[in-house]
């Protein structure tokens, strides 16, 4: 085998994987014999100098996460080290000896449902302490769920957040929702592919098999349809794999908490009515022991401190369960605490945190009231009631709750920011502004602050302010994608076009699938008559995702501005097979139609898009031109009015002068024929 030693002293034993982009090993270290360890080596998609040093602090940071997440959770594997020679990157992880759950889950051989159930709860719970962290796992599937041997318990494996930070490589499309595809990955991604991993246990489906599962979807909804007559399944069971696995994420469950609490109540079941006849027993006994009046002093007095003893023991699990993320298991344990001590209002704050996290506004304000009830001088109740009333979109009753946090700690960064999110929401821009650099004042390091202060300061044409903001955040955290974003959506506006390229080519180095970075590139290329550069951009986008509208209206933009008008026209035909009522497709479509000659297919698309939208200047401009073509002088007339006026409502002055100049022209019968063309839609900015 290679004599060469990484890092000095891991010996390779055996190559696993010989990818592109990735390598596996099986080592030794030669200082510790017999100590055996996988080594993966990333090679970094680029040699640019500058994309490497970003790609450095990238790799660093997202290491160190994956080694404390393998420190806080036995089932996680571990990262041991971490290193870079000769430009590439290497990660030391545990060697687990166990088998992958692909030795589980065979063709042909179904699991049973309890199993299923068993194999979701144990990944589930794995997740919910990955989630917490900010990790998302990004590639589950049975190859990187390991039944370690020597316990029997399941160990998730190989985390694709360091890959992914270095590689352009994509995990198994099997197992992929579509806006990881898209590069616009969520948390409840890794739902979606555990869902995928749970109907091949149900199915006894291989890979290769699951293609044509995900290929069979409802027409109506794009739902996959996964079961079939033959199996026999618990409803309940298949209800929540249906949740899992929904197309669309916000649909989806949000935390794998919520799938767990779903799952448990299967489970619990009989477990659940035997509680309610000890219910049932335990109140006839209190009932008797009601009657018995003798003593009673001296009982409370016995009873009083292993009560109190006990909603502190429940409180402080509540405590240590909502810290691992484990929001449900969290509101349990406070349900009990409270039931001892209603008075607790520490218990009812906590317990609103938690139903905040789940996703339960209305409870979280409920329970944030009722702890401002018991104790009117806690800050932090206010404050989570403002963020609760700020998520069922009452910002009015937002803002003077954190007025209140404020005045009661006026220290406090975090009420500032959410009271300046809520004014932002309530059109307060100058007061948005002030408690955003109160934020900042109290915290100098408080990125979202800067953010959120730099998007609002370009909003009211504050550009060079804005800039600042985002300069700070990147000197802050050189890594975060998002600042060069929207630096370079700044430096556009402001006309920098190559400034701007640099900052979306940052961002993408940084998250290679960064669609919306890809395509304001691809548009300032496009301005500036790189075809090829454009092009590619665009292209690339429909690579990571093939559904992604705004790339073929974009392209068809593009092809237009060379004279690729059957490009263009075939660019917005697959924009509109996608979303048939698309009023920009059918609009630039017409005007495509029109320069390759084909005037009634024009009037037809200009027609389609008022029909769609019959506020869409642009369209009722257009079959002004077409109509005035046609020498129809009345319709055309008619058509430009229409157009001025909303153009005038719009603000679109240039344009509003374009219809009235037509109109001028068609009803002075003296003028020369009008030499009008039609309109393009503005590209949208993302």
């Amino acid at each position: 085998m290679n004599s060469h030693l990484l890092d000095g002293h891991y010996r390779i034993l055996k190559v696993l994987n010989d990818g592109e982009n990735e390598k596996t090993y099986l080592v030794e270290d030669v200082n510790f014999l017999g100590s055996q360890f996988i080594i993966k080596q990333l090679l970094s998609t680029s040699s640019n100098p500058q994309a490497l040093t970003i790609l450095r602090r990238l790799f660093a940071n997202k290491s160190k996460t994956l080694e404390e997440l393998g420190q806080e959770h036995e089932q996680i594997q571990k990262l041991i080290a971490y290193f870079e020679e000769n430009e590439k990157f290497y990660i030391v992880q545990e060697f687990i000896p166990g088998n992958p759950l692909t030795d589980e889950i065979i063709q042909g051989q179904p699991l049973r449902e309890d199993e299923v159930i068993s194999l979701l709860s144990d990944i589930l719970e794995i997740l919910v302490v990955v989630h917490s962290y900010g990790v998302i796992h990004r590639n589950i599937k049975p190859a990187n769920i390991i039944r370690r041997e020597s316990d029997k318990k399941l160990v998730l494996i190989n985390f694709e957040t360091v890959n992914e930070a270095i590689t352009n490589s994509v995990g198994n499309g099997e197992y992929m929702p579509i806006e990881q595809i898209n590069g616009n990955l969520k948390y409840n991604s890794d739902i979606y592919a555990l869902g995928i991993v749970a109907i091949a246990a149900l199915l006894g489906l291989s890979a290769k098999e699951l293609s044509n599962i995900r290929n069979q979807k409802n027409k109506l909804t794009g739902e996959i349809i996964w079961q079939n007559k033959n199996l026999k399944i618990n409803r309940k069971l298949a209800k929540i794999i249906d949740r899992m696995v929904r197309f669309d994420y916000r649909k989806r469950y949000q935390y794998a908490t919520e799938v767990l609490d779903d799952l448990k109540k299967i489970k619990n079941v009989e477990q659940d009515q035997q509680k309610q006849d000890q219910k049932k027993l335990l109140l006839v006994v209190a009932g008797i022991a009601g009657c018995i009046t003798l003593g009673i002093g001296v009982w409370q007095l016995k009873l009083s401190k292993p009560v109190n003893d006990a909603q502190k023991t429940f409180y402080q699990k509540g405590v240590n369960k909502y810290n691992t993320g484990n929001y449900e298991g969290a509101i349990q344990d406070f349900n009990q605490s409270i039931e001892l001590d209603p008075q607790n209002a520490l218990a009812y704050n906590r317990r609103g945190d938690a139903y905040y996290r789940l996703g339960d506004y209305e409870q979280a304000q409920a329970d944030s009231s009722q702890a401002i009830l018991l104790n009117p001088e806690d800050a932090n109740a206010y404050f989570d009631r403002g963020f609760a009333f700020s998520e069922l979109n009452k910002y009015k009753e937002a803002i003077a709750d954190y007025n209140q946090a404020i005045k009661l700690n006026s220290k406090d960064a975090y009420a500032y920011y959410g009271r300046g999110l809520a004014r932002v929401q309530s059109k307060d821009n100058k007061g948005a502004i002030e408690d955003f650099n109160k934020a900042i004042a109290l915290k100098p390091e408080y990125n979202e602050a800067y953010l959120q202060r730099g998007i609002l300061r370009r909003r009211l044409r504050q550009r060079l302010e804005a800039i600042q903001d985002f300069d700070k955040i990147i000197k802050n955290n050189p890594t975060d994608a998002k600042a060069y974003y929207q630096r370079g959506l700044t430096q556009s506006i402001n006309k920098q076009k190559y400034a701007a390229l640099k900052d979306y080519t940052d961002a993408i180095n940084i998250n290679p699938k960064y669609i919306e970075a890809y395509l304001n590139r691809g548009d300032i290329y496009s301005d500036l008559g790189n075809k090829v550069e454009a092009t590619e951009d665009y292209n690339t986008i429909l690579q990571i995702d093939p559904k992604f509208i705004a790339a073929y209206i974009h392209r068809g933009i593009h092809r237009f501005s060379f004279g690729d008008y059957k490009g263009a026209v075939e660019d917005y035909t697959a924009a509109l097979k996608l979303d048939t009522n698309n009023v920009a497709a059918y609009n630039n479509r017409g005007n495509a139609y029109l320069e390759l000659g084909n005037k009634k297919a024009a009037n037809q698309d200009y027609s389609r898009a008022i029909a769609i939208n019959a506020n869409n200047a642009l369209a009722y401009y257009n079959r002004g031109v077409i109509r005035t073509k046609q020498k129809n002088k009345q319709g055309a007339i008619a058509d430009f009015k229409k157009a001025a006026k909303l153009f005038r409502q719009q603000g679109e002055k240039d344009s509003y002068q374009d219809a009235q100049r037509e109109i001028a022209i068609l009803q002075n019968k003296s003028a020369p024929a009008p030499s009008t063309r039609p309109k393009s839609g503005k590209r949208g900015k993302n």
